[in-house]
């Protein structure tokens, strides 16, 4: 389960009165309605609204273990949603998002690479001006590689395709400014 908070930043000509930006922070360990979190999820995002409908938007997660298998996992994402309905404070929109990442075991000279593609949808509800709850389901298409130089093998690489249902039961509380 995730809590985003977002926070926006006013500029001139957004028809709608509703904010341009939004910086989105994960506080996934606040309230979990779910057992397990995804690793698919990210810490901080950020969205710009180019027009009254549409928004470019990104997203990193980054974690850090320094414990006995110290790891590093660093994850990247970039995308685009359109609304394409509204109903009094309600927004519903779907976009996709282009994803890359890295995760590392310094220990050793292992590494997983992925590129991933994720069409969405979203549903977002304005409590008021200031304050929302969202969602944004969807579909993530995933190609991944794992890499193993720690050996003399000439086959020290793998390459695979994971397909998997993403941010079901996400929640995003929005603060908006």
């Amino acid at each position: 389960m995730i809590i985003i908070t977002e926070s926006f930043a006013q500029q001139a000509g957004d028809s709608d009165g509703y904010l341009k930006h939004q910086i989105g922070f994960n506080a996934t360990e606040s309230i979990r309605l779910f057992e397990e979190e995804s690793d698919k999820t990210y810490k901080l995002y950020y969205r710009h609204k180019v027009n009254p409908t549409t928004a470019i938007r990104s997203g990193i997660n980054y974690r850090m273990d320094s414990s006995g298998n110290s790891m590093l996992e660093l994850d990247l994402k970039v995308g685009l949603d359109k609304e394409f309905k509204r109903s009094g404070n309600w927004r519903f929109y779907a976009g996709g998002d282009i994803s890359g990442g890295l995760e590392k075991v310094p220990s050793s000279a292992r590494r997983n690479y992925q590129l991933g593609l994720s069409p969405f949808i979203g549903f977002l509800y304005h409590i008021d001006e200031h304050f929302s709850i969202s969602t944004e389901p969807g579909l993530l298409v995933e190609l991944r590689r794992f890499k193993n130089t720690d050996t003399f093998n000439p086959d020290n690489s793998e390459t695979w395709v994971e397909m998997d249902l993403i941010n079901v039961g996400q929640l995003i509380i929005g603060i908006h400014f």
